[in-house]
């Protein structure tokens, strides 16, 4: 909306995005929360896996680790982590990390299981204690940044703030089970990776992920946190069982998470924030209460590009499988990510990616692209299945997470495969979309003052310019047939958008336009204000949920947590937001 437009589009506001913040009385919760965070000059590079026989390294075990190589299958592997072995001076991979005295060092993690008792513990310092409940020393370098909420953990919300980075570097283990900070500098307007810790290497020495097992038994927020890390390399382990974040990446230039199991985390199994040069690859994530794999606030390269191509992108996912999980891949303000041959499924939704969560750098959300995925079956219902049966109101570790227990944290769709939620610049192309029996893209416009911006200029800014085309919908790889619920819904919000060249299981695409928009090449859709206040109006308050209050855990006018029917030949009809309208007009063809 630009400034001169009539009071009409501002009373449009009013009814929109007043369903949300003028009748509830506020904006959506935090999909994220932290101390504020700025994106790196990007002036690093993603480092090169160092192998196993970096000459600076550290060995670490555990003393039934000799019984687990003893059990390996013959070969060089079982005679290097034998040779290993008689190396290990480390029983903790804190300890090792702490020892590092020369950058590029490589901590290498006997088979075994890990709970890294010491760091379990409560920080022993009062300084430290007094951190959890107060404000740090103002004479301090620390800075206090805001009580914040914990995650919910069974009624218990008393949890720590958030801290500032020199607050996290002298109070390590407060929020964290294993942390690795590259910023020695103790100021919080530096992020430059500068000290001996940059370019570590965590590497379990395994057969496969699993043979390496950081539990951390929700002992704290997160299991691994790599904070200003520039060069670190996750590789090869499975991190599980965290109040928080199973991986969290932070302010990173230059990181890679290779063959990581994260599982049975609360919300999420990979979180990379506000970081740039990242890889994510082969990673397998499951039993994750928000997402499994999170690349929110990538640095926002492209946020001055008007093209559709990107400049660059700043972190890329591959070959890896999300499953079980609320969403298999989410970012708010997840800028200029890249995400390919991956799969993503039996999730709640698929793929998400969103400028709805206020406090987040890089808003609004662009030049993100999906491409080469398999993105099925994303049907499940945990909000039915767990919080509405109060499973999810026991104390955390009484959930059973790591039996399939999933906690949806956030709200989204039950039955989508892509959904973008106020993005720009979004490539949805050359995937494999299927048997998702709600929608198999979603995409609507979110009005600016839900992430707290109230220029009323920047009403409007979002939802422009995403192409969705040369996917398959409703087709399995094979050619067999697995209906979408609605191949593609959109609001008819935004400027620049088209879908061109889809095939459908259907013969021709099913969608719910009111009016089929020109081709990619044509300029896409055309700008026309007020059009999504219909399809919209029913689910804005669906970013209320809440899972530990029992009025919103199902949000008035929201049918996103309902299962929608399997769909067939005969029919698509499937439970859609209140004043949607179906049609099944083909897409436009370029």
């Amino acid at each position: 909306m630009r400034r001169s437009r009539s009071h009409v589009v501002l009373a449009l506001v009013a009814m929109l995005a007043g369903l949300l913040i003028g009748a509830v009385g506020a904006a959506p919760a935090s999909a994220h929360e932290e101390r504020p965070a700025t994106f790196p000059d990007g002036t690093g590079e993603r480092p090169a896996y160092l192998g196993l026989d970096n000459p600076r390294h550290r060995v670490v075990c555990r003393p039934h680790s000799d019984r687990r190589i003893a059990q390996m299958r013959a070969g060089r592997l079982k005679t290097r982590n034998q040779r290993l072995l008689e190396e290990c001076r480390f029983g903790s991979i804190q300890t090792a990390i702490n020892s590092i005295k020369r950058r590029n060092t490589s901590i290498y993690v006997l088979p075994g299981y890990y709970t890294e008792g010491r760091w379990a513990r409560a920080e022993r310092s009062a300084y430290c204690s007094n951190l959890q409940t107060a404000s740090a020393d103002p004479l301090d370098v620390s800075e206090y940044i805001g009580s914040l909420s914990s995650p919910d953990t069974g009624g218990d919300d008393s949890g720590p703030i958030a801290l500032s980075y020199p607050d996290q570097v002298r109070c390590p283990h407060n929020l964290n089970l294993i942390t690795i900070m590259g910023d020695r500098s103790l100021k919080n307007d530096s992020m430059k990776c500068d000290s001996r810790f940059c370019g570590t290497q965590v590497v379990g020495t395994g057969a496969g992920p699993r043979a390496v097992v950081i539990d951390n038994r929700f002992a704290k927020l997160n299991a691994i946190r790599a904070d200003r890390a520039g060069g670190v390399y996750l590789r090869n382990i499975t991190v599980q069982q965290a109040e928080f974040n199973a991986v969290y990446v932070l302010e990173t230039d230059g990181f890679v998470v290779d063959r990581v199991v994260a599982r049975g985390n609360d919300e999420y199994g990979i979180l990379a924030f506000a970081s740039d040069h990242g890889l994510i690859t082969h990673v397998n994530a499951y039993y994750n209460g928000d997402s499994g794999i999170y690349p929110g606030s990538g640095s926002d390269l492209n946020a001055d590009n008007p093209d559709f191509e990107p400049i660059r992108y700043a972190i890329e996912i591959r070959r890896s499988r999300s499953h079980d999980n609320t969403l298999g891949y989410s970012g708010t303000a997840g800028n200029s990510i890249w995400a390919h041959h991956n799969e993503f499924y039996d999730n709640a939704t698929g793929i998400a990616t969103d400028s709805l969560f206020p406090g987040h750098p890089g808003l609004p959300q662009d030049h993100a692209r999906w491409s080469h995925n398999k993105i099925y079956s994303n049907n499940e219902n945990y909000y039915e299945r767990y919080v509405d049966t109060g499973v999810c109101a026991k104390p955390m570790a009484e959930r059973g997470y790591m039996d399939g227990t999933v906690c949806p944290v956030i709200p989204t769709p039950v039955g989508t495969g892509v959904l973008i939620a106020g993005g720009n610049f979004n490539s949805t192309d050359n995937n494999w979309i299927y048997d998702n029996w709600r929608f198999g893209t979603m995409q609507f416009w979110v009005p600016s003052p839900l992430r707290d911006e109230y220029d009323p200029s920047k009403l409007y800014d979002t939802s422009n310019h995403n192409h969705t085309f040369d996917n398959e919908m409703g087709l399995r790889p094979d050619g067999s047939v697995a209906h979408n619920g609605v191949d593609f819904w959109w609001d008819d919000q935004g400027l620049g958008n088209c879908w061109e060249d889809n095939t459908s299981s259907r013969g021709e695409p099913t969608d719910n336009f009111a009016v089929d928009p020109p081709s990619c090449a044509d300029g896409g859709s055309q700008f026309l204000p007020g059009t999504s206040a219909v399809k919209d109006a029913g689910f804005l308050s669906c970013s209320q949920y809440d899972r530990s209050d029992p009025f919103w855990r199902h949000p008035p006018e929201c049918s996103w947590f309902e299962s929608p029917e399997k769909p067939t030949e005969e029919s698509d009809s499937n439970p859609l937001p209140l004043g949607a309208r179906r049609t099944t007009a083909a897409v436009s063809r370029g």
